[in-house]
């Protein structure tokens, strides 16, 4: 095809993905000064919010609604005490709100985009493939007493592994969510006995897929249903 037969693309069109660009670009930037703080001081990030960390879809990202990331954030804090491990996998949005609400420096994220390591030690580098191949795994086996976790994608395999974690890092008695497809209910029961629960995840860009949460526990906000 000649260069003057390809298709052109509408003004409109043309006008969407200028600005697509440009938010990207001022997202990097504003990560870049990010970065710079959180090497000269890391208390710096105390102030980082999700704002900082466009969604990649090619990882499957996709960010909880606030009122979603508070409400798991405030389960992690009612169930636990001072002292108490806390692990955020493939969590990041619950991890970020849960750390600019509460002073707990034992609360983990446990993620493969390499972005999230500017919360330094609090940062593991995570991937679902591997479940018990991580930084500092001997050190953190068993010592965890309240674990989220989103499965990044939704199929079998994916939450399998992601137990495999689970189950590595949780403590005598530690409780549980998943926050996971509706289609895997039977499978999150069967791998870790986490019964389906009254809370609907949501996501800021909103999802095709039906979300739910699943919990080894019960508590004054989070309730199983019954069968």
């Amino acid at each position: 095809m000649d260069s003057d037969d390809a298709p052109a693309l509408s003004a409109d069109t043309l006008a969407l993905l200028q600005s697509f660009l440009s938010e990207k670009q001022e997202a990097e930037e504003r990560f870049a000064q990010l970065q710079e703080a959180a090497d000269a001081d890391f208390q710096n990030a105390k102030k980082i919010d999700m704002s900082y960390f466009q969604e990649d879809w090619q990882l499957s990202q996709f960010w909880y609604d606030d009122a979603t990331s508070d409400f798991i954030a405030d389960r992690a804090f009612a169930n636990t005490q001072d002292g108490d491990h806390i692990a955020f996998i493939s969590s990041p949005t619950a991890y970020v709100t849960f750390r600019n609400k509460y002073e707990r420096s034992n609360a983990f994220v446990f993620e493969f985009d390499q972005r999230f390591d500017v919360f330094r030690d609090q940062f593991v580098h995570y991937d679902f493939n591997h479940p018990v191949e991580f930084a500092r795994a001997q050190d953190m086996k068993h010592k965890f007493k309240f674990i989220v976790a989103d499965p990044p994608f939704l199929n079998e395999d994916c939450l399998t592994q992601t137990m495999e974690t689970v189950k590595f890092l949780a403590a005598e008695g530690a409780k549980v969510m998943i926050d996971t497809g509706a289609v895997m209910e039977d499978l999150a029961l069967k791998l870790i006995g986490a019964k389906i629960t009254n809370f609907r995840p949501a996501h800021k860009g909103g999802l095709a897929n039906e979300f739910r949460c699943y919990a080894t526990f019960n508590d004054d906000k989070l309730t199983w249903l019954s069968k």
